[in-house]
């Protein structure tokens, strides 16, 4: 219980702090909408920018058009605020209708009772939940309840300049890489890269600091048998870190720096040079999909990050549809809340224009979906997605490993320095 007391104080003192200083009607304002006659408004928080946002209100619009009984009017937020004010409104009982949760943020909102259970009214509007990638639906359950219907899965992939790989003699004739699929033969790849290539031709696009230094490592732990970073218990984690499998995995990811030196220290912007055509491969979100097959003559194909360590592992995460809990809800606008997040879930194709994976197979099977180039690719990473851990401590323990593998990356500490201080400072976390 006291990890629960500390995050509701914590809540309770935010909404303090934040009505004192500008009222909490500013706090949770949003967008004003000419919400038609007789239609019922149901008000949607997301957190997309760029082409997600573009494809989720076209969705939006779609739906609205198809009906005349409710009016989703889709709000769009800060994304660096976002679960501060999400968390403070639905504290203060004003957030929206329906919300946009990463999966692996449901844990903190339905252990702070902040959501409402979905299975009454998904068995109203008919949502047919077998249709959902199990992988997928299964980090939206909690207690046999649905609390989420999920969108989709966007794991971290490999993406590959056909033109420079087949100029350093490395593609096949059927367009796949000529790579042996193991540590050494992933290595001996980039290897291959430096030497055929010219100098000014970078082997691998990928930053020294970030996220994907640790979505990268999570794959590859997760390919070792790697599966936790604590149990999933909600409010009563362990830490189950598997020591020598993660420094195993970081001592070979610093090799791609520091000893093959297929990647430069420090790159001021690893997208830029992969569009450019300076890089021949980059790994990040397949949410830049989109981004590459919007370059004119860009020449490129995506892949699954190569299963090299003997098991299938993938980074991913996942979004999904919320409905907020509030004693005095409407339950009309609660029904149709879950009526738009059953259609646009199953208008999944379109989402899948950002580059994601639908969370429905019913979709990723569709011809609509298996005629867009490259999606059908990297679908199949959805079934073996190595989720986040289930816990609330999951922000914090995040922030842990980023910070502690950025150090291994610059070096500035050893895997077992940095791991070591991993351990000390999420059980601080956990047990504080």
């Amino acid at each position: 219980m006291k990890g629960r007391l500390s995050i509701f104080l914590s809540l309770i003192l935010i909404v303090i702090l934040l009505t004192a200083c500008s009222g909490i009607s500013k706090l949770v304002s949003g967008s004003s909408a000419n919400v038609p006659e007789g239609a019922t408004e149901i008000k949607m928080w997301n957190l997309f920018a760029g082409g997600d946002a573009e494809y989720m209100q076209t969705i939006v619009d779609e739906f609205n058009e198809s009906q005349d009984e409710f009016y989703v009017n889709n709000i769009q937020q800060e994304f660096d605020e976002y679960y501060t004010k999400l968390i403070t409104s639905l504290g203060a009982g004003k957030g929206p209708d329906i919300a946009i949760s990463h999966s692996h943020t449901l844990p903190e909102l339905v252990h702070l009772g902040i959501l409402q259970d979905l299975d009454g009214y998904a068995d109203e509007v008919g949502v047919q939940w077998d249709e959902f990638n199990t992988n997928i639906l299964e980090q939206t359950v909690f207690d046999n309840q649905h609390y989420a219907i999920p969108i989709d899965t966007h794991p971290h992939i490999m993406y590959f300049n056909n033109d420079l790989i087949d100029d350093a003699g490395l593609l096949n004739d059927d367009g796949t890489l000529k790579m042996e699929k193991t540590p050494e033969g992933f290595r001996v790849f980039f290897q291959t890269l430096k030497k055929e290539l010219p100098e000014e031709n970078i082997p691998l696009a990928f930053p020294t600091v970030g996220m994907d230094g640790f979505r990268q490592w999570w794959a590859f732990y997760s390919q070792l048998g790697g599966e936790h970073i604590v149990t999933d218990d909600l409010e009563n984690p362990t830490y189950a870190l598997d020591t020598e499998k993660a420094i195993k995995v970081a001592e070979y990811m610093q090799s791609f720096w520091y000893e093959d030196k297929v990647i430069p220290l420090n790159l001021a912007d690893f997208y830029t040079d992969f569009q450019s055509g300076k890089a021949a491969t980059i790994a990040t979100g397949v949410w830049s999909t989109g981004i590459w097959e919007s370059t004119e003559d860009f020449n490129f194909t995506a892949m699954p990050l190569p299963n090299i360590f003997g098991q299938k592992g993938a980074w991913g995460g996942s979004h999904t549809f919320v409905l907020p809990a509030y004693e005095d809800a409407d339950p009309e606008v609660q029904r149709g809340a879950v009526a738009f997040m059953d259609f646009a879930t199953d208008h999944g194709a379109k989402w899948a224009r950002a580059g994601h994976i639908p969370a429905k197979d019913t979709v990723v099977e569709s011809k609509e979906f298996k005629e867009m180039p490259y999606r059908e690719d990297y679908a199949q990473v959805a079934d073996y997605v190595n989720f986040s851990d289930r816990t609330i401590y999951y922000r914090g323990i995040n922030d842990i490993m980023v910070r502690n593998l950025d150090r291994i990356w610059t070096n500035e500490a050893t895997p077992e320095e940095a791991f070591q201080r991993i351990e000390k400072e999420v059980k601080e976390l956990i047990n504080n």
